[in-house]
This record gives structure tokens, C-alpha cells and sequence, in this order.
């Protein structure tokens, strides 16, 4: 019977413990369970809530890359408008130089360039403090007068582009033109800041009016095309500057009734009459001869030559109009049409009038 007893002691222990397996088998749900090869893991899912979080690593790369695009964009504005504040504020501006059109950073504001000029023209007058002469000096007369027919050419030509920004000339009415005689026996001549000019008597006595009206030219061209506030300063640009002045100031001369052609001449008298003469600022400027050979190539004088032929034609006509036989003329007309002496007058009057202000339009 020991046989029987143990046969059944091991049945019943084989039932309970296949009972028991079951029993915790129905206890864990098989969705708990992820066979990965021979091996069975369990697995639980998170609970659902409105708080979910990713751990995603390319999803954070996603994020942090398109963050790092829009913080870089806010940093190139933020700094352009800064900057733009800040040109704003110092007056810094893209500008076009006249009669060349060449684009250059401006960096001075219409109240630093008067209160500037207003400085400078201090300063030069201390400098040459008993050394001025009177206006009333034929040297004065003379320097006032080409002086004067060269902004009367630069005029017509501000006239003649009423789109002042896109000439250049949208500065032009902040200029104050004036021209002051130092007595020395020197040939120089410099430009200030707003239109004042600073000529040496040495220049004005063995020099011809063409020539000048070549160095006024010249330094009007400065003062027009604002060099002394053009940035940066290097030397190649000061050097552009000069080359610039040389031929706004050529076509400046013409536009006044004086020859072109004096200009390059007047160079080339320097370099074989004045062979000493040396240039104080030799790197910025070219020697005497290759100023000439610019000036004289055919493209540039006869653009210069162009303008002073129609000046010579206008100059011509008016004087035809304004000579007593052309107005008397007039006067008879208006007789035989039957009008009295009184409107006679009249007309001749009104016809001086409007010959005199086309003289001053000249």
C-alpha cells in the first residue's frame, strides 16, 4: 500500500501545481507579455493621461535645429535694425555722387555738415588771418565771377534733373557759395565743407580764366559730390575722388562757357612750365601728365565739348535778342499794328525783361 500512497502523493502534487500555474497565468493579462526569440518579457503600458511626454532623439534634433534657424533670424534683424537705427542717428546714407552716379556711404547729417562748415570756415579764416583780400580786389572780382558762372552752369543741370535723389543733387540747396582770396604767391586752391573756397593769388596771376575755372571747377565738384564726408578714407578711394573731381569739374567748366579743352592743357602747362612744382599729396593725386591724358580722352572731352557748344549757341542767341536793333524792331512792330507809344514801351520793356531773366537762367 506504501506504493499506492506515494503514486498518489505525487498526482495530487503534479494537479496542484498545474492548478496553480493556471492560476497565476489568468492573473496576468497576455497582453503583459512580449516574446522576443525564446524569451518571454513582460511589459506594462504608462497610464493614459493628458501629460504625455516623447523621448523621441531625432524629434529633439527637429526642434533644436528649427529653434536655432528662428533665433538666428531674430539676431540678423534685431542687428539690422539696430544698425539702421544707429546710421539713422549718425546720419550715415547711401547717396549718389552727381554727373557719375557712383553710389558712396555718406557719414554726416545735414545739421553735423552746417554745424562742420561753419567750423571750418573758422578756422581757415584764422589761418589766413591778414592774408584775405577785400572783395572789392580785381583778384576777388575775377575769382567771384568764374565762381559765379560755374554754379549758374551747375544750376541749369539741378534744374534739368528734377528727381534730385536719384541726380545726386538732393543736398544741393544746403550749399553757401563763396570764394576767398589768400595773398600769396602760390598756385593751390582747397574747398570747405558747405561751398566756401579758398583760392591763392599766385594762381589767379599768371593763370588764364579757363584754367582757373578748371581748378574752381574742381573743387565746386568736391563740394558737390560731398568727398570729405565719404567713408571709408582709404587711399585708393581718395584717389577716385580725385579722378572724379577732375571731370565733374570739366563738364562744370563747359556748362559755365569755358572751354574744356583748357582743362588738360592747363595740366600739361604745369608739368612743362612748373617742373618743380611738386603735388604736396602726391598718393592721392596722379602727376600732372596722366590728369591731362584722362581728361583728353576723346569719349570724355567730347561730352564736355557737346555741353559747350549748346552754351556757345544759347549764349549767342541771347545776345541776339537783347541788342537794341532786335527790341527797336520790336517797338516798330507794335506801332504799325496800331499801339500807342505808351504800350509801345510797354512791350519793349516787358520784352528786356524776359531777355534778362533768360540771361540770368543762362
Amino acid at each position: 500500500m506504501s506504493w499506492y500512497r506515494r503514486a498518489k502523493l505525487g498526482i495530487t502534487s503534479f494537479h496542484n501545481l498545474t492548478n496553480s500555474t493556471a492560476q497565476l497565468h489568468r492573473k496576468i493579462p497576455n497582453s503583459s507579455f512580449q516574446l522576443y526569440g525564446n524569451t518571454i518579457v513582460p511589459t506594462c503600458k504608462p497610464p493614459t493621461t493628458s501629460f504625455q511626454r516623447y523621448y523621441n532623439v531625432e524629434r529633439n534634433q527637429d526642434i533644436g535645429a528649427k529653434r536655432l534657424y528662428q533665433l538666428s533670424v531674430l539676431a540678423i534683424v534685431g542687428t539690422g535694425l539696430w544698425a539702421g537705427f544707429v546710421f539713422f542717428r549718425l546720419g550715415v546714407r547711401i547717396e549718389n555722387v552727381p554727373y557719375t552716379n557712383r553710389k558712396h556711404i555718406v557719414v554726416c547729417s545735414p545739421m553735423q555738415e552746417k554745424l562742420l562748415a561753419n567750423s571750418s570756415l573758422e578756422k581757415g579764416k584764422t589761418k589766413y588771418k591778414g592774408k584775405l583780400l577785400d572783395e572789392k580786389d580785381p583778384h576777388s572780382v575775377r575769382a567771384k565771377l568764374i565762381l559765379k558762372n560755374i554754379i549758374q552752369g551747375l544750376e541749369r543741370e539741378v534744374k534739368r534733373n528734377p528727381n534730385s535723389t536719384a541726380s545726386g543733387f538732393n543736398h544741393y540747396d544746403e550749399f553757401n557759395w563763396n570764394i576767398l582770396v589768400v595773398d600769396e604767391l602760390e598756385i593751390n586752391a582747397f574747398a570747405m565743407a558747405g561751398g566756401t573756397i579758398f583760392i591763392f593769388s599766385g594762381t589767379l596771376e599768371v593763370l588764364t580764366d579757363g584754367d582757373v575755372a578748371a581748378i574752381i571747377g574742381h573743387e565746386v565738384a568736391h563740394v558737390v559730390a560731398r568727398h570729405i564726408f565719404e567713408s571709408p578714407r582709404s587711399l585708393s578711394i581718395r584717389r577716385k575722388q580725385e579722378l572724379e573731381a577732375d571731370y565733374i569739374g570739366l563738364l562744370l567748366m563747359a556748362s559755365a562757357g569755358y572751354n574744356p579743352r583748357a582743362a588738360p592743357e592747363y595740366w600739361w602747362k604745369l608739368s612743362s612750365k612748373y617742373p618743380d612744382l611738386k603735388q604736396e599729396d602726391h598718393d592721392e593725386h596722379l602727376s600732372f601728365e596722366e590728369r591731362a591724358n584722362l581728361l583728353s580722352q576723346a569719349h570724355v572731352m567730347e561730352q564736355a565739348l557737346t555741353i559747350y557748344e549748346k552754351i556757345l549757341e544759347f549764349t549767342e542767341l541771347l545776345q541776339m535778342f537783347r541788342s537794341d536793333t532786335v527790341i527797336d524792331a520790336g517797338i516798330a512792330l507794335s506801332f504799325q499794328h496800331g499801339a500807342t507809344h505808351t504800350v509801345a514801351r510797354h512791350v519793349a520793356e516787358v520784352f528786356r525783361k524776359l531777355t534778362k531773366d533768360c540771361s540770368c537762367s543762362k
